[in-house]
């Protein structure tokens, strides 16, 4: 059991590992020669670590803006320390939540392969958080023992990874740059919600990446530019709502906001540019080498893919959907304080920019600008709402939840916990 533990924690727990043997595997079933395979799994694992480090640092550079909005609302600050609330959110769960990821993948790939549902979810790093959402309900939620909480926690992380490609399957289709896969991200249900909502009442028409912007400003049609100006400005108007003094003291370490501004907006700039880098390495590599998984293994399968392989075709998207959904996040934050709701809870910032990104590009490929800002809109307030009903149910996995929470996490996770709760929770 140690053995199989640690290959989960240290191998199959990283979604780079899991890439490069798809491209092994997709080309060695095409009959390829080992130097043609070699050199283009490498590529697809640079491009996929280009992606992944590009996401988490990107989202990293966010984190100081939570600090700031919430002394503007003056509310209770959370540690914003990813690996603390990590290490913290496991301890109790660890071993159910690697062996509900480890069997829970292999649940999806037998679906995939016997069922009419062909998807084969490959971003490990959302699986792996997903198991632990699902670790947390069924421990803390009943009294199932051990065995009981891996076996059923692996059907249920089997059947969400299946199914939340297929339905994404159905709504990606007319989005640009998806052709040859499927999404498989933990944002699959606010997705859903955007595309309905824009199919029925936006307007394709009106696209938001054909906004009409005067010649001299087409500079911001690039998605690098845009996006290190808009966050720049971004953080030095919190900066000084939330008073150039306190953030100087507490935030920039006595840098001044000016220069922390405009260091951020470059960092922010540079990290899209990696993965929008990394996206292109990935693709040309990954969708040829799954045709050998397609035609010889899994027949007519899909691969489940990442959110970012869609933000070059959509920068302005990108932008209106993390600011559409912080603000939505940020009225359903003073919502529920008007309330008095007893959970306190605060927009988590990674989630907002990634899963807003993504509802405002399916908002708008269904229904153009309106269909990209009530998409966005909506997600916000899914985002807020729904973590502030989970805290409660998923004990010591709260701190990570406060910080990495996104759509499914709210919608899917009390859910179940309200169903854990009515048919006999612990």
């Amino acid at each position: 059991m140690s053995v199989f533990l640690y290959i989960v924690n240290n191998v199959l727990s990283q979604a780079v590992f899991i890439i490069g043997m798809v491209v092994v595997v997709g080309m060695i079933a095409q009959k390829k020669s080992w130097d043609q395979i070699l050199p283009s799994a490498i590529k697809t694992m640079i491009g996929f670590t280009m992606i992944n480090v590009g996401g988490q640092t990107l989202g990293g550079a966010l984190l100081p803006l939570q600090q700031m909005i919430s002394k503007i609302f003056d509310m209770q600050s959370f540690s914003a320390d990813i690996g603390a609330a990590q290490a913290e959110s496991l301890a109790d769960i660890g071993t159910e939540m690697a062996l509900i990821f480890a069997f829970g993948f292999l649940i999806n790939l037998l679906l995939a392969r016997f069922t009419r549902f062909k998807y084969v979810h490959l971003s490990a790093h959302v699986s792996f958080f997903f198991a632990g959402l699902i670790a947390a309900l069924l421990k803390f939620g009943t009294a199932l023992p051990f065995t009981g909480i891996v076996a059923i926690g692996s059907v249920l992380l089997g059947l969400y990874m299946t199914f939340s490609c297929a339905y994404v399957a159905v709504c990606i289709k007319g989005v640009k740059g998806a052709e040859g896969f499927t999404l498989a991200h933990s944002s699959s249900s606010g997705l859903l919600v955007a595309t309905l909502l824009a199919k029925a009442f936006g307007n394709k028409e009106h696209d938001l990446e054909q906004l009409e912007i005067p010649k001299k400003l087409n500079f911001l049609r690039e998605m690098t530019i845009a996006l290190t100006l808009v966050m720049t400005v971004l953080f030095l108007l919190i900066s000084l709502i939330a008073t150039p003094s306190w953030t100087m003291e507490n935030i920039t370490g006595g840098q001044d906001i000016i220069v922390f501004s405009l260091l951020r907006g470059v960092e922010f700039g540079m990290w899209i540019t990696v993965i929008i880098t990394g996206v292109r390495m990935m693709l040309s590599e990954i969708i040829p080498a799954f045709h050998g998984i397609a035609n010889k293994i899994i027949p007519n399968s899909k691969p489940g893919l990442d959110i970012p392989l869609l933000f070059p075709n959509y920068p302005t998207s990108v932008i209106v959907g993390f600011l559409c959904s912080l603000v939505s996040g940020l009225a359903g934050m003073l919502i529920l304080g008007a309330l008095n709701y007893p959970v306190v809870v605060f927009p988590a910032l990674i989630p907002t920019f990634f899963t807003g990104a993504a509802t405002a590009i399916f908002g708008n490929a269904h229904g153009g600008r309106r269909g990209a800002i009530m998409g966005s809109l909506a997600n916000g307030f899914i985002l807020i709402f729904g973590q502030a009903f989970l805290l409660p149910m998923v004990g010591s996995y709260a701190p990570i939840m406060r910080i990495l929470s996104e759509t499914d996490y709210t919608v899917y996770g009390p859910i179940l916990g309200w169903f854990l709760q009515l048919f006999g929770g612990a």
